[in-house]
């Protein structure tokens, strides 16, 4: 009876194994619809950079829960795929992201939707439902756009400027920090121009993409005034920005305010739906269905666990290989960079030295020319003033020399006309018989030409011709002398020319 029952319970175990087995087979298999069969599904490898798997239809229908982060290290394997992690100065591990234009900048590729908690950023990237709601975002020479990772959830990490016709917003620095109290402080000077975007509030609603919105303006920056609200209520950050009215006055749209859960709940669905088996959100659902019961496979799966142990080990090895290949290239690239650097450096240095030495010679040539052209000036101004020097010292010496000659001139005839006329006076006292009539004529002329001489120079008047000074000289001397003897021969007899003893005239 025990060898019955014994049996019978055999029997039962396994007729309830069948069972459990055919009712809950359908989570394990897949129904390929060309060909039809049925075939296992072998869980793959974990690997650092994951692509998404295909899709498995299941009969048993699960929730997709969130993303949780828990530390900094939970971005590491969702963002490989995305870009490349590097250490950044005192910031640690940072996200730079791949495959994006070289004009590329965060908050540029999405739009804004209203929520409870303020404007919530709804990126049309994959990689947004962390780098815009975790974190900061900050800028460098040497790797661009760089995402600084934090465990703080909010709806957008932005500062908002407002004026001028725009409604502009730029991710915020990794230097902010959210305190105690829930305030958040905001330094507005370590923001660069190049990392605000502005719109026109009409279009504030529509979606955002870097050739719509306007860039690095600084003339509408000047123009805005920051009107950042950010503050922490019941472990919620509340990201306030442009008012509700004015976008809705200025869009002529209603702003409908969907709930942040909701958005947020969508967004890292399609986040869980991409992950890996290995994930915390695949092994959250692997665990809620029931792995099913097959005996038969049993020596396959015992078959394949040292298979699984090697690919884990692979696995595992493969981060710290990329590490040191990631720590290799990043060392060589460095040092490329840094080479790079100290060859433009050297070329900079050497063009600035040939652009100094071209200037200094330029400047020198000017100079020269310069001091040529105001020699050759000085030169021409002082010869000028010499001739105009000599030449009025020359017209004052002729003319000193005139009024000199003039006076002495007047001098010897006023002494010769005295003399004259003293001796014509003794002349004119003699008898008529003792008069030397040519010699009286002569010397009035002598006298005649001297006062015209004298008279000449005094008053510069043309000089007349020997021949018509002898004859101005002859007559006044003739007229002279007539005057003289008719005055003395007043009241005495005339003489007869003819008379004896008169002298004859000199011809």
């Amino acid at each position: 009876m025990n060898r019955n029952m014994r049996s019978g319970g055999k029997l039962g175990y396994v007729l309830s194994s069948a069972l459990l087995g055919a009712l809950t087979g359908c989570t394990t298999y897949v129904e390929q619809r060309s060909p039809r069969r049925v075939v296992y599904e072998e869980a793959p490898a974990p690997r650092v950079v994951y692509a998404p798997p295909p899709r498995v239809e299941t009969a048993v229908s699960v929730s997709l829960p969130g993303v949780e982060i828990r530390a900094e290290s939970d971005f590491y394997e969702p963002l490989t795929q995305y870009g490349r992690w590097e250490v950044v100065g005192t910031y640690g591990r940072c996200w730079i992201p791949g495959r994006v234009e070289a004009d590329w900048r965060p908050y540029s590729n999405g739009h804004w939707q209203r929520t409870e908690a303020g404007w919530y950023w709804a990126s049309e990237e994959p990689w947004g439902w962390a780098t815009y709601h975790y974190g900061r975002w900050d800028f460098g020479p040497q790797f661009g756009w760089y995402w600084v990772p934090q465990t703080q959830w909010a709806p957008a990490w932005v500062s908002w400027h407002e004026g001028g016709g725009y409604v502009g917003w730029a991710p915020l620095h990794p230097s902010v920090r959210v305190s105690v109290s829930g305030s958040v402080a905001v330094n507005i000077a370590v923001i660069a121009p190049r990392a605000f975007v502005f719109v026109e509030p009409r279009h504030f609603l529509q979606p955002v993409r870097p050739s719509t919105v306007v860039v690095n303006n600084t003339t509408i920056i000047n123009k805005t005034v920051n009107i950042t609200n950010i503050k922490v209520v019941n472990n919620t950050v509340i990201n306030e920005g442009p008012r509700t009215q004015i976008i809705e006055q200025a869009s002529g749209q209603k702003v409908q305010e969907l709930p942040v859960r909701e958005l947020r709940g969508k967004q890292e669905a399609e986040v869980v739906a991409r992950q890996p088996p290995t994930s915390p959100g695949r092994e959250k659902k692997e665990k809620d269905v029931q792995t099913p019961v097959q005996t038969e496979v049993a020596p396959r799966e015992t078959k394949a666990q040292p298979e699984l142990q090697q690919r884990v080990k692979d696995s595992e090895a493969k981060p710290q290989e990329q590490l040191q290949r990631s720590a290799k290239d990043r060392e060589r690239a460095t040092q490329e960079e840094s080479q790079r650097r100290a060859i433009e450096a050297e070329a900079k240095a050497q063009q600035e030295s040939q652009r100094n030495a071209k200037d200094l010679e330029k400047r020198a040539q000017q100079e020269s020319e310069r001091r040529a052209k105001d020699a050759a000036v000085k030169n021409l101004e002082d010869s000028q003033r010499n001739a105009r020097g000599l030449e009025k010292k020359a017209q004052q010496e002729s003319e000193q020399r005139a009024k000199d000659s003039a006076v002495k001139a007047r001098e010897e005839s006023q002494l010769n006309a005295s003399g004259l006329e003293t001796k014509a006076q003794q002349v004119s006292k003699q008898p008529a018989k003792e008069r030397p009539a040519a010699s009286e004529q002569g010397e009035t002329n002598s006298v005649r030409k001297a006062q015209a001489q004298a008279e000449k120079k005094a008053h510069g008047k043309p000089a007349l011709s020997p021949k018509h000074e002898q004859v101005v000289s002859e007559r006044g001397g003739t007229n002279t002398l007539k005057k003289a003897q008719q005055k003395k021969s007043k009241g005495k007899p005339s003489i007869p020319e003819d008379a004896p003893g008169t002298p004859p005239a000199s011809p």
